[in-house]
């Protein structure tokens, strides 16, 4: 998918990808060789919590300080940005067939029947959905990306003398998606990105994104409920989740009880989505959900690809990151793979400069 905002044509050079998240800035860089793909800068600022909420930067002085420092220390001139999920609205389109010139038009005139904004007040990208078996002779089917243009310029401003200069703002899911689904691979996928504070799920279509929800469940609510059973503080908490996760025995039982809660929850949420579009969009590209991916920082719990699958018909499998940057044959990346899951979002950014977006 192209992104929700691109800059004009002159400013196509190489970029870094930086993921916005509620707690952290991440960015990375990718470098082509002759050896293929290789990771040449990366770097995490962490921020405290209400920095970023709710899809907005609250605190544009901070931020702006934090970005430009960002700039200053790595020599950064230009990025692939993310923006955030909450403020997005994706819609699945069937409009009247009309040529390629005309589908903007047709979506802008067909908008608000599915997005809670005016035309006037968006920034939308689309992707014109493949008919593969030739049956719509009469109409297209296109998935709209929908960014409040409040948003955008928002984001904008706060980039604005700090250094850096967005070449593209991207979604995170569809970065995630670029990241972590083979290139080429044109299946069905359910991916679920477990942060500190929140889950991402998403379909993955034809390489598309079809549809996302944002779940209030994250690492942070793991964390707290073995604070609170087991009476330790956040570290300890976050140590002992870390070491045991859902593996071990009857000595672990407390630790499991606290965590175990929350994880059924989860699992509870991923089987309503699969569910949803099984019963309700497998006739879309790529038909039935092929499998479960999951990444950020949550999916390093130990044990939990297995505990998830145990209630679902279908494969929970942990992502790979790297997967359309090595092999693994030629280069290893820097970034250890538990670490690199936090960095899923700023690798399918920096991708866009190697892949057609």
């Amino acid at each position: 998918m192209s992104s929700i905002f691109t800059a004009p044509p002159f400013l196509s050079m190489p970029a870094v990808g930086i993921d916005v998240s509620k707690d952290a800035l991440r960015f990375l860089e990718l470098t082509s060789t002759k050896h293929g793909l290789v990771v040449s800068r990366f770097a995490t600022r962490n921020f405290p919590l209400g920095i970023v909420a709710e899809g907005h930067v609250q605190d544009k002085k901070r931020f702006g300080e934090i970005v430009a420092s960002l700039a200053h220390d790595y020599q950064l001139s230009f990025a692939n940005i993310s923006l955030p999920e909450e403020q997005a609205y994706l819609a699945n389109m069937r409009i009247p067939r009309v040529t390629h010139k005309e589908i903007r038009d047709a979506i802008e005139l067909h908008l608000e029947e599915y997005v809670p904004i005016t035309a006037a007040d968006a920034v939308f990208d689309y992707v014109l959905v493949e008919d593969v078996a030739g049956r719509q002779k009469d109409t297209l089917d296109v998935v709209v990306s929908v960014i409040p243009r409040a948003l955008v310029e928002e984001y904008l401003d706060i980039f604005r003398g700090t250094g850096i200069i967005p070449k593209a703002f991207e979604l995170e899911s569809q970065a995630i998606a670029r990241a972590i689904i083979p290139a080429g691979d044109h299946g069905t996928f359910l991916v679920a990105d477990i942060g500190k504070m929140e889950t991402d799920v998403f379909v993955v279509g034809g390489g598309v994104v079809q549809f996302s929800a944002l779940l209030d469940i994250g690492g942070f609510h793991l964390t707290q409920a073995v604070e609170k059973a087991l009476g330790v503080n956040a570290d300890e908490a976050e140590g002992l989740k870390i070491k045991y996760g859902l593996v071990g025995g009857e000595k672990e039982a407390a630790l499991h009880n606290a965590i175990f809660p929350v994880v059924t929850n989860l699992r509870t949420q991923l089987l309503r989505h699969y569910t949803y579009w099984q019963t309700h969009h497998n006739e879309k590209i790529g038909g039935g959900i092929e499998c479960i991916y999951l990444t950020g920082g949550g999916a390093n719990l130990r044990g939990i690809e297995e505990y998830l699958a145990t209630e679902l018909d279908v494969a929970v499998n942990i992502a790979n990151p790297w997967v359309n940057v090595a092999s693994f044959d030629t280069a290893i990346p820097p970034i250890p793979l538990a670490e690199s899951h936090g960095y899923t979002a700023a690798i399918g950014l920096a991708l866009r400069n190697t892949q057609s977006a």
